[in-house]
């Protein structure tokens, strides 16, 4: 039952003061039963004694109702003071895994996973204030309550006093008899129950595709698989909780008993008063109801240190970013103008290198394209220039001044991106741009929506600006989704821009509409132009051409179509591809 967690311990920051609130209440309510049992006893022995008169029952009613205030008073109190301590602890720790999952790069998103972050700050959250309300209270209380009930009792029968008290402190270790296997069976129930969260809303993410494949009776099956595993481990649980209390409740209700049969002897032998022995009866279970309480939490508790293992795991992964000094005046008028790469390397963690010892230039106001095969390190570099995550060597200047010297706060004022698939957040349309200038006025607004030719669709539209998107942008078509997303880059008015892949996965028409604003941006702005389709960027001012995480050639699109590498074989690749599709004979592509 001692189930000290010091990552729970920790996270305990702004709680103490509800948590000795709580025991302090207990210890109220504990002593108005102490304060009733001793009037009731009291009472019940003078009328053994002696007549009752007006006084005597005048006094005892007196002191039972104050006995009752106190009990009343501290049970109602108990209950708001455990509202208030489990809702500061819902609060406190969903705004700090929120606070850290918000903190942390692409990187270390993707090594937690989605489920596991949804699953940590919901069903994880809901354990782990037990922790708090109930079991800490119930833990100080416990060690309190037997040593108060012993001190009240001591002189009506020591012996039962004695007896009780060895007894209510034994039941710590005999109950942990059970608490490491049920400890373990929790973290099995956690397991499966993260587990069974993450398939069920991934396959809510993948339904279309499930459908479209008719596997969804499959993934049913298995996802009915993952619920009988965890039902079965929740089982395991619920068998040894009550074998768990089978045998403590066994064990109290014995001592109960052989209490009884201390008080029965002294009373025979007429060496305690009725009244003390009433009293002895009355307050001799009242040894094991903090026990008894402080069990039931512990077996709450379990699930909640299951959990909280990994929620820490979350809230002690770095997000510091390394920082190296730099005097910015040193960055003169020598410097390259627009971003170096020089000896980059990045190791994703368990696979293998993403890019190996890279140099690049990127120069100002051009236009820079980076093709290649999947995994050839296209999206490895952008994300390196986002600095979702340092390389594993070489370095990054933008202008002169290091990468490092920057943080990824005023880094991401300079150089932003728009993404294969870019976030679309309920709300309107005026909300959804204002995440990149929240000071931007509507005229700002619709100049960058008729930049990305949006225009005549927010015309139509009764409400405007204000017009509500859906869910995560479920009233958008593809491309509506990722113009806006475009238009609210262009909105950031950062010098350098990054499209990985920006018009993939939309209609010919968005696509036309996506690269006609590309090319509108030539010459304002240093552009990174990551695509598939080469014919996209074959105005590029350099195109770098990487394989296997190198750049194999580098240069302008007639002097990589003149090497004819690896470039010119890409080229004419996707030129038959197209001509295939198109039923047109396969010519030469230049």
């Amino acid at each position: 039952m001692l189930l000290i967690s010091k990552v729970l311990l920790k996270m305990a920051k702004g709680l103490w003061f509800w948590i000795i609130t709580i025991v302090a209440l207990k210890m109220l309510a504990l002593a108005g039963i102490a304060l009733f049992s001793q009037t009731l006893s009291d009472f019940l022995g003078s009328m053994a004694e002696s007549p009752v008169t007006a006084a005597m029952l005048s006094r005892a009613l007196g002191q039972a109702f104050l006995a009752s205030l106190l009990i009343l008073a501290g049970e109602a109190l108990i209950g708001e003071a455990e509202y208030r301590c489990t809702a500061k602890a819902r609060l406190d720790l969903r705004r700090r895994i929120f606070s850290k999952v918000l903190q942390l790069d692409v990187g270390s998103i993707e090594k937690i996973g989605m489920s596991q972050a949804v699953a940590s700050a919901v069903d994880g959250v809901e354990s782990m204030q037990v922790y708090y309300s109930k079991y800490l209270p119930s833990l100080f209380y416990c060690f309190f309550a037997p040593l108060y009930l012993f001190f009240r009792l001591k002189d009506a029968s020591f012996p039962a006093a004695v007896f009780l008290l060895i007894v209510s402190i034994v039941l710590f270790p005999a109950n942990n008899l059970f608490r490491k296997l049920i400890k373990e069976l929790k973290g099995d129930v956690w397991g499966a129950f993260r587990e069974l969260t993450g398939y069920y809303l991934e396959s809510l993410l993948g339904l279309v595709t499930l459908k479209l494949f008719n596997q969804d009776e499959k993934r049913s099956l298995r996802l009915r698989d993952r619920a009988e595993n965890f039902n079965r481990n929740l089982m395991a649980v619920i068998k040894n909780n009550f074998v768990s209390f089978l045998f403590s409740d066994g064990l109290i209700y014995l001592s109960v008993f052989i209490s009884v049969v201390f008080v029965c002897t002294q009373l025979s032998r007429g060496t305690i008063s009725l009244g003390n022995g009433i009293m002895v009866l009355m307050l001799g279970y009242g040894f094991f109801a903090s026990v008894r309480q402080l069990m039931f939490s512990a077996h709450q508790a379990l699930t909640g240190i299951a959990a909280a293992e990994t929620i820490a795991g979350i809230l002690d992964i770095d997000t510091e970013r390394p920082s190296i000094p730099f005097d910015r005046a040193s960055a003169g008028k020598d410097s390259f103008r627009g971003i170096r790469l020089r000896g980059l390397s990045y190791t994703y963690p368990g696979r293998d290198a993403g890019i190996r010892d890279l140099d690049m230039d990127i120069a100002k106001d051009r236009v820079t394209a980076l093709v290649g095969p999947s995994g050839s390190g296209k999206s490895t570099i952008a994300s390196l220039l986002l600095r979702f995550f340092d390389p594993s060597a070489g370095g990054i200047d933008m202008e002169g001044i290091p990468y490092a010297a920057r943080s990824p706060e005023e880094l991401r004022e300079q150089i932003i991106m728009v993404p294969q698939q870019v976030g679309i957040f309920s709300g309107t349309v005026a909300e959804n741009l204002r995440i990149a200038a929240p000071q931007a006025g509507d005229a700002e607004l619709i100049e960058v929506l008729n930049q990305v030719r949006l225009g005549d669709w927010l015309e139509k539209l009764p409400l405007g600006l204000e017009t509500d998107v859906g869910d995560a942008g479920a009233k958008l078509s593809g491309g509506q989704k990722q113009k806006l997303g475009i238009a609210r880059v262009l909105l950031r008015r950062a010098p350098y821009i990054i499209f990985d892949e920006a018009s993939s996965g939309v209609d010919v028409d968005s696509e036309r509409d996506i690269w006609a604003c590309i090319a509108g941006l030539e010459r304002t702005r240093t552009l990174i132009i990551i695509s598939h389709r080469l014919r996209t960027i074959r105005n590029a001012d350099t195109i770098y051409v990487l394989s296997g995480g190198r750049i194999a050639e580098s240069g302008n699109h007639e002097k990589l179509m003149g090497s004819r590498g690896i470039y010119y074989g890409l080229v004419q690749e996707q030129a038959a591809l197209e001509f295939r599709g198109a039923g047109i004979p396969q010519g030469i592509a230049v």
